[in-house]
């Protein structure tokens, strides 16, 4: 089984212009990213996937610079960029990672990634744990089965086309008792972007890879434990939502 991490991005973002090439810690956010990912286990490849638009050039430049591949697909069917890009290097198995999300665990990554090649589920995510943090795992075959049968070209919210228990094999990964904080540890806002320099500012060069060391530096920020937790997280429109849970239902 070949498997690849797939790390979508784009710098089209009206909210926080250009967040993906912001500093954290004295590195940009998209090279954290394309670092972690270099930390995760079993992995055959790691691909950057943007889009064509020269605007994205930037992203297409971090990933030379920490040699890794990319790819440049459509600029708003995020499913289309992924299928694409996992058919173009052969890939039987993704970890799709988005690069709003420059300190996903690791740890957990590792276990879809053993979990992938032991189960070799369609669909995988992560329960119980912080905004920001979990990742998800699709096969090629899953991926395939959903481009068939989509009839949405925005696809940025996609999860629920593969969440369909009753249509595709489904796995849950359980967060550990403990690793859970309300609070929000992705990229959208200027808000987002303060807490995460604070975090990272008091983290240990060393320990940046560590996600206990994350949380143990969580808690000893007054109200860090809910930090931004009044921030509305972009959902799936209920009439698309409903839409995909009837195609399922009468197919």
């Amino acid at each position: 089984m070949k498997i690849g991490i797939l790390i979508t991005g784009r710098l089209k973002s009206t909210r926080l212009p250009l967040k993906l090439l912001l500093p954290l810690k004295g590195k940009k956010v998209i090279d954290h990213v394309i670092e972690r990912a270099k930390q995760v286990n079993y992995m055959d490849q790691i691909i950057l996937c943007t889009s064509y638009h020269p605007q994205d050039y930037p992203l297409i430049e971090a990933a030379l610079k920490q040699n890794i591949y990319y790819f440049t697909g459509h600029p708003d069917d995020v499913l289309r960029r992924l299928f694409d890009a996992a058919t173009f290097f052969q890939l039987d198995y993704i970890l799709s990672i988005t690069a709003d999300n420059p300190l996903f665990s690791i740890e957990y990554a590792n276990v879809i990634a053993n979990d992938a090649r032991l189960y070799q589920p369609d669909y995988m995510y992560i329960e119980g744990l912080p905004i920001g943090i979990g990742l998800y795992g699709i096969s090629y075959d899953a991926l395939k089965t959903v481009i068939k049968i989509k009839n949405h070209i925005d696809t940025e919210i996609w999860g629920h086309w593969f969440n369909q228990p009753d249509y595709f094999h489904v796995r849950t990964i359980q967060g550990r008792k403990g690793d859970y904080r309300n609070t929000r540890l992705t990229l959208d806002t200027y808000e987002d972007y303060l807490f995460l320099q604070r975090v990272t500012t008091q983290m240990p060069r060393e320990e940046l890879y560590n996600y206990q060391s994350l949380l143990k530096v969580i808690d000893q920020i007054p109200h860090g434990e809910i930090h931004n937790n009044n921030i509305i997280q972009k959902q799936l429109p209920s009439d698309i939502k409903n839409e995909i849970n009837l195609f399922y239902k009468e197919d």
